[in-house]
């Protein structure tokens, strides 16, 4: 048998895992961009409903939770970011700048900041409205694994040309 030698990209592991980010987001942002064009809101909202129904969410979360003493339907808003959120982020894509905990955080309310991510032009240059589609139904999904008696509302992301990604995580009454 011949042997071959292929080609590598000789460059840092992180560098490596970021050109994935961005051609995995970019690849997920097209096709919704697809999935838009050809059958509209019929064809969005049924991705939203397989996002927020992924059984991945209650595969991971309450595992996550309970290795941390946290018991379902006791997660505070700053939990859910700490916990929930944040561990994804983290995954999900490079943060070249700490996710901050911005305002003055309660009981009842906590401001999630991310001011920068490795994937917001690719997504921007593909399909805007990707982000706003895929996280807001994915939190839905998390948030019910978690039992968190929390709603979260995000009005900016940085796809969209946004300084920043604001997401408000507050309590609810269940």
């Amino acid at each position: 048998m011949a042997e071959y030698e292929f080609g590598s990209m000789d460059m840092p592991i992180e560098m490596k895992l970021e050109i994935a980010q961005q051609g995995l987001w970019g690849l997920a942002a097209r096709m919704v961009k697809i999935i838009d064009d050809k059958y509209g809101e019929e064809g969005l909202a049924a991705l939203k409903e397989g996002l927020r129904d992924w059984d991945m969410h209650e595969a991971n979360i309450p595992g996550m939770l309970a290795a941390l003493g946290i018991q379902p339907g006791e997660v505070s808003p700053a939990q859910f970011i700490q916990r929930v959120m944040n561990p994804y982020d983290d995954v999900s894509f490079i943060q070249k700048e700490k996710p901050q905990i911005a305002d003055a955080p309660n009981d009842n309310r906590v401001m999630y900041k991310i001011t920068s991510c490795s994937v917001a032009d690719t997504v921007n240059r593909e399909y805007p409205g990707l982000c706003r589609l895929l996280i807001e139904s994915a939190l839905e999904g998390q948030r019910r694994a978690a039992k968190a008696n929390v709603r979260v509302t995000c009005d900016k992301y940085l796809c969209e040309g946004a300084d920043a990604c604001e997401f408000y995580v507050e309590r609810t009454n269940g």
